[in-house]
């Protein structure tokens, strides 16, 4: 198995396939977009993000050099994932706030710079790109083909929901622990990424926390800037 290369040809065609297809399909499908038509695509859709998620410890120790501890499917982008098919679901907003910012911002940093070690067809390369792909393809079909909104509010109930999971996530991954090697870091607060990213920059876990979470607040706010502008502008 080749080790994995970023920004290498793998990794760029993976991009440029997940990107074309989300953007491809959702531009297609805009002006087509009728609620009662897409109802079971959407069902359907939201399940798969929940259960894809949900199942993936049991195949990831199954296949793979992996144990419970360091499964737990808790990270942003796996709460994301659960927010993004509720909101499917059931169309609660509350659900949305927390899935478009975690999962645009949080989840394509992880597209472009995966926590992963080897190249396709590893397990965890397709686990990666399969998981945070959908959730891409998920959050852009919502954005553009529903035509869903994100508000002031939005942002700051995903800051406030972030707040609020960090102390839990921490004690978690004390409480879970896990053999060397195989220990819980949800959210990355005991131990960086293996591959490179931006954690790199920062102080070690988690101490990091500190200068990275304005930068989250700073991503967030860029995030939600085309929709404040587009609303001003149909004013």
């Amino acid at each position: 198995m080749n080790e994995f290369i970023l920004f290498g040809s793998t990794h760029l065609l993976t991009l440029t396939i997940i990107f074309t297809i989300s953007f491809g399909f959702s531009f297609f499908n805009r002006s087509r977009y009728n609620p009662d038509t897409f109802a079971r695509f959407e069902q359907v859709l939201g399940y798969t993000l929940i259960f894809n998620e949900l199942l993936k410890p049991f195949y990831l120790v199954a296949l793979g050099d992996y144990k419970w501890t360091n499964t737990v499917p808790l990270h942003a982008c796996h709460i994301s994932s659960y927010a993004t098919g509720l909101f499917l679901l059931t169309r609660q907003q509350r659900f949305f706030d927390f899935a478009y910012f975690w999962g645009i911002g949080g989840g394509t940093m992880a597209l472009i710079t995966p926590d992963v070690e080897l190249t396709f067809p590893d397990l965890d390369f397709i686990t990666l790109f399969f998981g945070h792909g959908l959730l891409f393809f998920s959050l852009i079909y919502i954005v553009i083909v529903i035509k869903q909104k994100v508000t002031f509010s939005s942002l700051t109930n995903a800051l406030k929901y972030s707040l609020i999971l960090l102390p839990i996530m921490y004690v978690l991954n004390v409480i879970i622990g896990g053999e060397p090697g195989y220990e819980a870091n949800l959210w990355y607060l005991m131990k960086a990424p293996a591959g490179d990213s931006l954690m790199s920059l920062f102080p070690s876990p988690p101490w990091h926390v500190f200068p990275v979470f304005p930068l989250v607040a700073l991503i967030f706010y860029i995030l939600y800037l085309p929709f404040y502008f587009a609303e001003k502008k149909s004013k």
